[in-house]
């Protein structure tokens, strides 16, 4: 049970680092593509990068004196156009060739041949190129020249897969896989040449570990500049679709587009082909996009022998393109509804919570209007209780003094009364008549009263003469004279401020005309800095 157990669980854990594997090759294939989309928007750098160098080559060509110079040079041209603009190489072919004619040299005439032959074979000329190559004088140079035959074997390709019948395939196969014994036999070991026609040979015979093992090792230690790296990128990914693992061949035809890109390649195959896998994904867009730039590309390198792949493909990738797009509008269109009805129903939430808002604001509008009628109902009471509170100490203050006054009155009168009944017994009427004149006579006794008042008023209220003064201009003030506490200004507005403002019983209680009063209330009035009608309302808060 415990070894079933031990290999249920290394099951588990090599099906999990399987997975975490599969999910960093696609996440570095994701950065890769984005790498890619990226280098596509900027090709036209890489182009101008390569019209640099071509230019500077031109240059080159243009103080040359040595007809041999300029064959190398016009070959170093011809290598930058083949994979650039065909019909320009075409030129550059001829041109070489003319001048190596001119030269006399077999061995060049032969280089341009075969230059000749290699172009015609990317304009889709394969039976003139095979034509062309015929005129190649089999020197023992050309014997061990790979070009040579490396042309023979791509020209049988490209034949291969125009080939409509059977038998044309048959022999054109039988071509390429012959041609591919002689690359390997006159090529160097461990060249590229020979690496890579032995994968493609074995290959053939469906060996397709051992031949991805033989090229990856060789690719693994090649360099960035390697010219022949893009080729050995997309033998790379063919070699895995021969597998069927397509996802190891996405990787490799991602990285050899990256590299045509970068070198400004016009005529290839690796981003068509990439473009077709992508589409076979499901990834329509980024499919769309590529094969957009392989046409583009294709047209403008004049490579009309890949138009046959690229036309293949682009149409239903193209309508796929259109129906995706399709798609993405009706997802757009929905998405526009939804929006609108949401925009309605926030338009409809707003207006109801405005509704709701309006009708709160009116119970808190209400509520603070009940609440500042509050205050104030509060404030009134306060005052009334402070009124009362006033009230109630004056009514102490001047019902103590009534008492005194009136005690006082009663205890005097009581003495006056026994004086008077002693010398109505004892004397005669000349001793009553003596004991009347000398007492105190009623003003005295009303002064004494007014002196009482004076004195009990200023003790509720102390600061009353000062408060009075600031209702009067400056100038106006009433000024106290020595011992004095009241004027008898201050004394009628005394009275106001104690509740009694009837012109008539300020008289009566003064002991003053009538005409008194109000003469004494119009002077205040008109020394008032506030209007004269108010005088009295102010004094009654003070």
């Amino acid at each position: 049970m415990f070894r079933y157990s031990v290999f249920i669980l290394f099951c588990i854990c090599f099906c999990a680092c399987s997975c975490s594997g599969l999910s960093a090759a696609d996440k570095t294939d994701d950065a890769l593509l984005l790498k890619l989309d990226k280098m596509i928007e900027q090709r036209e750098v890489y182009r101008q990068k390569v019209e640099k160098e071509i230019a500077d080559f031109r240059r080159m060509l243009d103080y040359a004196e040595d007809d041999k110079l300029r064959f190398d040079i016009l070959g170093n041209l011809f290598t930058k156009y083949r994979s650039y603009r065909i019909d320009t190489a075409m030129i550059i072919a001829k041109e070489r060739l003319q001048l190596a004619e001119k030269l006399k040299d077999e061995e060049l005439v032969n280089q341009g041949v075969m230059n000749v032959a290699d172009v015609m074979n990317k304009m889709g000329k394969h039976e003139n190129a095979l034509i062309m190559l015929g005129r190649v004088k089999r020197t023992e140079s050309v014997k061990k020249d790979t070009y040579f035959y490396y042309l023979y074997h791509t020209i049988y390709l490209s034949c291969y897969n125009e080939a409509i019948d059977d038998a044309g395939k048959r022999l054109a196969w039988q071509k390429i896989r012959a041609y591919k014994d002689t690359l390997i036999a006159i090529s160097e070991p461990q060249s590229s040449s020979y690496i890579t026609n032995k994968c493609g040979r074995l290959s053939m015979s469906g060996q397709w570990d051992e031949a991805i093992r033989l090229l990856e090792d060789y690719y693994n230690q090649s360099t960035e500049d390697n010219p022949d790296r893009a080729r050995m990128e997309y033998l790379l990914a063919e070699l895995y679709l021969g597998k069927q693992d397509t996802l190891r061949a996405r990787h490799y035809l991602i990285l050899s587009s990256l590299t045509d890109i970068a070198n400004a390649k016009k005529v290839y195959m690796s981003l068509q082909r990439l473009a077709i896998l992508l589409f076979q994904e499901g990834d329509i867009a980024r499919a769309y996009n590529y094969i957009s730039c392989s046409l583009e590309d294709v047209n403008f390198g004049k490579a009309r022998y890949r138009f046959v792949d690229i036309a293949e493909y682009l149409p239903i990738i193209q309508a796929a393109n259109d129906a995706r797009i399709r798609a993405d509008e009706n997802r757009v269109l929905i998405f526009l509804m939804v929006l609108l009805l949401l925009v309605v129903t926030l338009i409809s939430a707003f207006f109801f919570i405005r509704k709701k808002n309006s009708k709160l604001l009116k119970v808190k509008q209400s509520l603070a209007e009940q609440n500042l009628r509050l205050q104030e109902m509060a404030e009134n009471l306060t005052r009334m209780n402070e009124q009362i509170q006033e009230s109630n100490h004056i009514k102490e203050e001047y019902i103590g003094l009534l008492f005194n006054i009136c005690s006082e009155y009663i205890y005097k009168q009581e003495n006056s009364r026994k004086a008077l009944l002693k010398i109505a017994n004892t004397g005669s009427m000349a001793d009553i008549s003596k004991v009347l004149r000398g007492q105190s006579s009623t003003s005295e006794d009303f002064k004494l009263f007014i002196s009482k008042f004076d004195t009990i008023f200023l003790s509720i209220f102390p600061n009353f003469v000062e408060a009075f003064n600031a209702l009067l201009k400056e100038e106006e003030h009433v000024q106290l004279k020595e011992g004095e506490l009241l004027t008898p200004e201050l004394r009628i507005y005394a009275l106001i401020r104690l509740g009694i403002n009837d012109n008539s019983k300020i008289a009566n209680f003064l002991h003053y005309s009538l005409q008194t009063v109000y003469n004494y209330r119009m002077k205040m009035r008109n020394k008032a800095i506030v209007p004269g009608k108010d005088l009295a309302v102010q004094v009654q808060k003070l």
